[in-house]
């Protein structure tokens, strides 16, 4: 278990200082710790699967390869901020990543608790919401990429939906964690839609709540898998 509390101790302190040297615009540094905690979120889910025996190993292989698609998604949109040149090529390749790494989410918690699909009426509720920003925010994107942020936040909504309702049948730790974690996450994306699409004040406060809700979300999801 020692080493369970090291990677994770470890992980916190990375995310810590990405988050220190971003508020102090140091994109850098913050780019480089932002890719050390990303391997402590998947070191922590390894480390998890192997104290809980492998007795869930589904659901820890569809963890980890939803760190490792956030990973990628890091890596890309981390490198928009040493090379903000190639923005529009990196922002749809880390959203997609990201996107992807959804998914597999989905899937990890669809193999828990059977009748999971109902929560799929959620899907068109991110949509609509995505729409919604769209629109009252007067945002003009590429329409490629406005589809792929629509569904973006159709997966984010149903992801709530989806550990909401592991929760109502099993409210057990890892269920919970996985709601905390699934809530988080769409604060999180709010707050980076708001940095990268609209005009906004108060950048560096923005930034802060942003990576402070998605570094905890992706910590939960990886100390799920101990406790499932």
């Amino acid at each position: 278990m020692v080493y369970l509390y090291i990677s994770s101790a470890a992980t916190i302190v990375f995310a810590f200082l990405c988050i220190l040297f971003r508020s102090k615009n140091k994109s850098f540094e913050g780019m480089i710790f932002k890719f050390m905690a990303s391997f402590g979120f998947i070191s922590t889910a390894i480390i998890g699967n192997y104290l809980n025996g492998s007795s869930s190993l589904r659901y820890f292989s569809l963890i980890a390869i939803a760190l490792m698609f956030g990973l990628y998604g890091d890596v890309f949109l981390g490198i928009k901020e040493i090379a903000p040149s190639f923005r529009k090529k990196l922002m749809p390749i880390g959203t997609g990543f990201f996107l992807i790494g959804h998914i597999v989410y989905l899937l990890a918690f669809h193999g828990i608790v059977h009748l999971l699909w109902p929560t799929v009426l959620s899907f068109p509720v991110g949509i609509i919401i995505a729409v919604l920003i769209i629109k009252l925010g007067k945002l003009k994107f590429d329409p490629a990429f406005a589809v792929i942020l629509c569904a973006y936040y159709g997966l984010l909504v149903w992801k709530i939906a989806a550990s909401a309702y592991l929760v109502y049948k099993d409210p057990s730790s890892a269920n919970i964690l996985c709601l905390v974690a699934s809530c988080l996450f769409f604060v999180s994306d709010n707050c980076l839609a708001a940095l990268y699409f609209m005009h906004t004040k108060g950048k560096n406060a923005l930034v802060t709540i942003e990576l402070s809700t998605y570094y905890p979300a992706q910590l939960l999801y990886a100390l799920s898998v101990v406790l499932r």
